[in-house]
């Protein structure tokens, strides 16, 4: 299989994808569009498969003629690019990880223990200390009395939490 084809063929992906969708779908239109979405899905899936099997013969050719000092410089090319990439990976894992310990952890000893643990296990963590505990209370609306505890009789405070707490004194008068 040539360039063309998978040429041909992406073109076609393309086609499929740009074409106008009315706002109003039915039902009809919903299934049809899912059969062609799985059918792209397939048509990757073999493209994916043709270029793998392209390039295990182009590797093989290479072999057969006697260039594998190309092919070993090919191979170290990829061996290098996917080092780095994984160690961009790992460090992005390990800033993950202390930025979410360090937002759990209340001290040093939980701190230690739970770096011993995956990052999918600190965030299920994380997630579940949030869902546990409301992070602010939803704020009344303005004019509305609200949750506040009633006012203390003023009559029975000494002169001093009465000057203090004058203001909310007046302000539950006005109320």
């Amino acid at each position: 299989m040539s360039e063309e084809k998978v040429q041909e063929t992406v073109q076609e992906n393309l086609d499929i994808k740009v074409e106008n969708k009315p706002e109003s779908a039915d039902s009809g239109l919903l299934q049809e569009v899912m059969a062609k979405k799985a059918t792209i899905k397939e048509r990757d899936a073999r493209i994916a498969e043709l270029e793998a099997a392209e390039e295990d013969r182009r590797q093989k050719q290479l072999s057969d003629e006697g260039k594998k000092d190309e092919l070993l410089a090919e191979y170290k090319a990829g061996k290098e690019k996917d080092r780095a990439e994984l160690d961009r990976l790992r460090k992005y894992e390990d800033d993950e990880k202390t930025s979410l310990i360090a937002s759990i952890a209340s001290d040093e000893a939980e701190a230690e223990e739970l770096e011993k643990e995956k990052l999918s296990t600190l965030r299920l963590l994380k997630s579940k200390i949030a869902s546990a505990t409301p992070e602010t209370p939803t704020p009344t609306a303005r004019g509305s009395v609200g949750n506040q505890p009633p006012p203390e009789d003023w009559t029975n405070m000494d002169e001093r939490t009465r000057r203090k707490n004058w203001g909310n004194i007046l302000k539950s008068f006005k109320n």
